[in-house]
């Protein structure tokens, strides 16, 4: 029997929940971005949703984090694309506080190159990022070895790019090409509910205790 390799599965889990799930759109209403409290427990997240341009045409990002704080992730902020300094510092300052979250980094369009500009600069600090997610970036990025998991959900619609794994990456690296779905593109790609259920399966799969990935060990408190 073929082995399927873990960064395989998630281009087949992807797909599959593709096909699987009818497409819509909607709108929600936008929020500001705010500073959040360091993380008490271990199974709590920084979950960091950036918009693309002007910030009204990334309503998927609205989306996910009405769902995620229905879920009950406490700390949950909506970013733009130019924000990168905000963000990095954010995260830079918490860290140096002793905070020992989750870091999910969550973009679409030019908020999907600003994840991987994010995580560049926490890279540079050693600052592991669990989970980060870009719809559609808009240039051939290559994503820095502190990142645990990348999915880049991408079409070849004129602006969306495959990312670029570098070498000696260790983690889960996905680029999963939708351009055979007719029904998405550049300014909805964000919106699809398959793809949105997808990332928080991801998000809830990092931080709760019955999956462990390694970033996620290595923050847990020590016994003994």
């Amino acid at each position: 029997m073929m082995r399927i390799a873990r960064r395989d599965f998630i281009r087949i889990a992807a797909a599959s929940t593709l096909a699987a799930l009818p497409m819509r759109g909607a709108v929600a209403q936008q929020r500001t971005p705010h500073n959040r409290p360091p993380a008490t427990q271990v199974d709590q997240a920084q979950i960091y949703l950036i918009r693309g341009l002007f910030g009204v045409f990334s309503s998927g990002m609205d989306q996910m984090a009405a769902q995620f704080q229905a879920q009950g992730y406490g700390n949950v902020s909506l970013w733009s694309w130019t924000d990168v300094d905000q963000i990095s510092n954010d995260i830079i300052g918490g860290h140096q506080n002793g905070d020992n979250a989750h870091i999910i980094l969550i973009g679409h369009s030019l908020g999907s190159n600003a994840v991987v500009q994010v995580a560049d600069r926490l890279a540079q600090q050693a600052i592991p990022v669990d989970l980060a997610v870009t719809f559609d970036i808009t240039e051939g990025l290559t994503v820095p070895l502190n990142v645990q998991r990348f999915v880049n959900f991408f079409q070849n619609n004129g602006f969306g790019r495959p990312a670029i794994e570098p070498a000696g990456f260790t983690g889960e690296f996905a680029n999963i090409n939708l351009s055979n779905q007719a029904s998405l593109d550049h300014g909805n790609i964000d919106n699809a509910p398959q793809l949105q259920q997808y990332v928080l399966q991801q998000v809830y799969e990092i931080t709760h205790t019955h999956v462990r990935t390694r970033v996620a060990r290595r923050k847990e408190p020590r016994r003994g």
